[in-house]
C-alpha cells in the first residue's frame, strides 16, 4: 500500500484518519509522502508539485478546498469522516500519480467492453493480492457475483483473451 504522511493539526482528526488509513493497510507516517494530507490549504498546495496532495475540510471550508483544487491540489476529505472516504481518495490520489485513467482510454482502444472489465477485475484482484472479498468491495460487486465474472474470464482466456491482449 502507500506511504502517507498526515500534516494535521487537530489530534483527534488526526489519530482518527491514522487508523482509518492504517485499517486499510497503508503506512502513515514519515519519510517521503506518496499522498500528502494536511488540513491547510497552504501547505496543500506548497506539496502539490512533489505528490498527491489532499486537504481535510469541513462544509465551512468546501468552497476554500476547491479554490486549491484549481490550483492543483488532488481533493479533500470532508469531516466528519465517512467510512471509506478517506481510503477511496488515498486510492485515487495515487492513481492519478501512477497515470491510471490518463491515457488509458487508447490503452483500451480496440477492445470490447468484457475484455476492459476483465482486465479491470484481473488488475484490482492483483492490487488485493487476491482476496476476493477485498476485491469484490473495491470494485462494488457482490463475491458471488465477482466469483461468476471471474470464472468467465478463467473460462474465455485461452481463446478470447489471448486476442485481446490480456493473456
Amino acid at each position: 500500500m502507500a506511504r502517507i504522511v498526515l500534516q494535521i493539526d487537530d489530534p483527534t482528526t488526526k489519530l482518527t484518519l491514522r487508523t482509518m488509513l492504517a485499517a486499510v493497510g497503508h503506512e502513515v507516517g514519515g519519510g517521503v509522502p506518496e499522498v500528502l494530507i494536511t488540513d491547510k490549504p497552504r501547505e496543500a498546495l506548497g506539496s502539490v508539485s512533489s505528490c498527491p496532495t489532499l486537504l481535510v475540510a469541513t462544509m465551512a471550508q468546501v468552497a476554500d478546498a476547491v479554490a486549491v483544487m484549481r490550483e492543483g491540489v488532488f481533493g479533500y476529505i470532508l469531516l466528519p469522516f465517512q467510512p471509506g472516504e478517506a481510503a477511496l481518495m488515498v486510492e485515487r490520489a495515487l492513481a492519478s500519480r501512477n497515470g491510471v485513467g490518463q491515457g488509458q482510454a487508447e490503452d483500451n482502444f480496440g477492445l470490447s467492453l468484457e475484455a476492459i472489465e476483465a482486465r479491470h477485475i484481473l488488475h484490482t484482484l492483483r492490487r488485493c493480492k487476491n482476496n476476493q472479498s477485498k476485491a469484490a468491495v473495491i470494485l462494488e460487486i457482490g463475491r458471488n457475483t465477482l466469483w461468476r465474472k471471474l470464472k468467465r474470464i478463467r473460462e474465455h482466456e485461452d481463446d478470447d483473451l489471448g486476442e485481446t491482449g490480456l493473456a
